[in-house]
């Protein structure tokens, strides 16, 4: 709990001297938006179908092991749901691994091959046997981010092996992209055209460059 308290601490007090300032980082990452619930329970027919349900699965993802809004300060560890309600001892681990199923869940709807699928698990059982050890386990499951070691397995089996789907994936290192001084937002109101239409077309899966912004 103190190590949790220092770092929400952190972050407030980073927060605080930066209220004056603009938001720093983009709404949306090229075809990738923040998406926190789905209605897709079948694998997806469409490129825009598999790309909602990507979007959604990296966000279950992030907030689960690096709470956006955390990672994005200058916090030494990452910080996530799992690891809050880890704190609660047995419960908090049962709804932690629950909830890493459930991402598991969204990979197997994409179609994801059994053994990808069996690795995801281990990773989910090994965290949830990490945090069941008082204390010591709490401090290694930060360490342990099962949720984005699987996000992590599903982007390589698209990217490599699912031709069938043509999807955007960022950067792996950030969540969304901090903008450039000086850059513009996209004004739908105004007419603008949507920024992330050329990630729409692709011929195949691909990672975006960092520097692919709105």
């Amino acid at each position: 709990m103190d190590l949790l308290s220092s770092l929400f601490g952190t972050y407030w007090r980073n927060k605080q001297s930066n209220n004056s300032r603009p938001a720093d980082f983009a709404p949306s990452y090229g075809a990738f938006v923040p998406s926190y619930y789905t209605n897709l329970l079948r694998r997806p027919t469409t490129n825009q179908q598999a790309q909602d349900l990507y979007n959604h699965t990296r966000t279950v993802a992030w907030y689960m092991d690096a709470f956006p809004f955390l990672s994005q300060t200058k916090l030494p560890v990452k910080v996530g749901l799992d690891d809050i309600i880890g704190v609660i001892p047995i419960w908090g681990d049962l709804v932690g691994v629950i909830l890493a199923l459930y991402q598991v869940f969204l990979a197997f709807l994409f179609g994801v091959p059994q053994a990808i699928l069996t690795r995801m698990v281990v990773n989910v059982v090994i965290d949830g046997v990490i945090g069941i050890v008082p204390i010591v386990g709490d401090l290694l499951d930060v360490l342990f981010k099962s949720n984005l070691r699987n996000l992590e397995l599903l982007e390589e089996w698209l990217i490599k092996e699912a031709p069938q789907y043509q999807i955007s994936i960022p950067p792996s290192k950030e969540f969304l992209p901090k903008l450039k001084k000086g850059a513009k937002t996209w004004n739908k109101a105004a007419g603008d055209p949507d920024p992330r239409d050329k990630y729409r077309n692709l011929p195949r899966t691909a990672r975006m460059q960092p520097a692919d912004l709105d």
